[in-house]
């Protein structure tokens, strides 16, 4: 007998993912020390995922009654203010602000919080951020011994905060990067140059409200020798992400380094569109493999680095 939770998964993802083409490439992930970044690890969270597809089957039968409803489920977005807050903002900058920076010692006051902001997608989000960072520091520090400029873009950069914390952080060894982020998000803007000024190094960055595409005639003459982009192919269609891909290789410096991360495929994604209203695309590293082949990068020199739940992962792609 075919399992019922199988079934209900599958008919809700019927026609949702991107298309992005079968694909030969045979990927190996790499997982970096535990011990070193601190990753928040596996948790009893995967017990109750016949329970959160349930609860999606029940906000997509909901909706299909009741088109956009206060509460897609109370005990998410109705009990917890700072869930709803996350729903409201779905795939914008602030959504992951909030995840990003939620500490259960901060936000103790409700038991929703901590249970919603302990997901698996939730701490996955973290993880990446914590990935970033390293691969960040590590290719700042590469560039740094060969090029007298570590010349930055950040693609889509959101918040930001990985970036920065990343500056500031290679700052301390003496290591001066400049840096253009760009966004089409205005909010996103202001809140990366505030956390810029913070971190005091806004003397540093660039802020530009355009969209992805303008990378061309932005870093044609800027010359980047490190590009980084994440959490934004997503978004992405196949073609448009290899439009936009390509574009980055074409303006990325000779010895540069291109780091791009996607989500892959994982049991909470059903959960993620229907309850919290965050679509996404999800690819398996191949599929973001052949996605960086036909924008020019050689698969011979990209890495692909996963982080421990395997929800999130990023590859680390030099142009030579």
């Amino acid at each position: 007998m075919a399992n019922p939770f199988y079934s209900w998964q599958k008919l809700l993802s019927r026609g949702r993912l991107g298309k992005s083409g079968n694909s030969s490439f045979k990927i190996k992930l790499l997982k970096l020390n535990q011990k070193e970044l601190n990753f928040e690890k596996k948790s009893f969270y995967f017990l109750f995922a016949p329970i959160f597809l349930l609860i999606a089957l029940y906000v997509y039968l909901k909706k299909k009654i009741i088109p956009n409803p206060k509460y897609n489920f109370y005990f998410f977005d109705g009990a917890s203010k700072l869930c709803r807050e996350v729903k409201e903002n779905a795939a914008k900058w602030c959504a992951l602000d909030l995840t990003y920076n939620y500490r259960s010692e901060k936000n103790s006051d409700l038991i929703y919080d901590f249970f919603w902001h302990n997901l698996r997608n939730a701490c996955a989000l973290r993880n990446r951020l914590k990935l970033i960072k390293f691969l960040l520091i590590k290719n700042i520090e590469e560039v740094s011994k060969k090029e007298n400029e570590v010349r930055l873009i950040s693609v889509a950069a959101g918040s930001a905060q990985g970036v920065i914390e990343a500056i500031t952080k290679v700052k301390e060894k003496g290591i001066l990067v400049k840096g253009i982020l760009i966004d089409l998000d205005h909010s996103a803007i202001e809140n990366s140059k505030k956390l810029a000024q913070e971190m005091e190094i806004e003397n540093q960055l660039t802020f530009i409200n355009k969209t992805a595409s303008s990378i061309i005639e932005i870093g044609k003459d800027f010359k980047p020798n490190l590009i980084e982009m994440v959490g934004f192919l997503e978004y992405r269609p196949f073609d448009k992400a290899v439009k936009l891909v390509t574009s980055i290789y074409q303006v990325l410096e000779k010895g540069g380094v291109f780091l791009v991360s996607q989500i892959a495929p994982n049991a909470e994604s059903v959960f993620l569109r229907e309850v919290i209203n965050w679509p996404m695309i999800y690819r398996k590293p191949e599929e973001l493999a052949k996605i960086l082949s036909l924008s020019g990068f050689s698969l011979d020199n990209c890495i692909f680095y996963e982080e421990p739940l395997m929800v999130h992962y990023i590859a680390e792609c030099k142009k030579l």
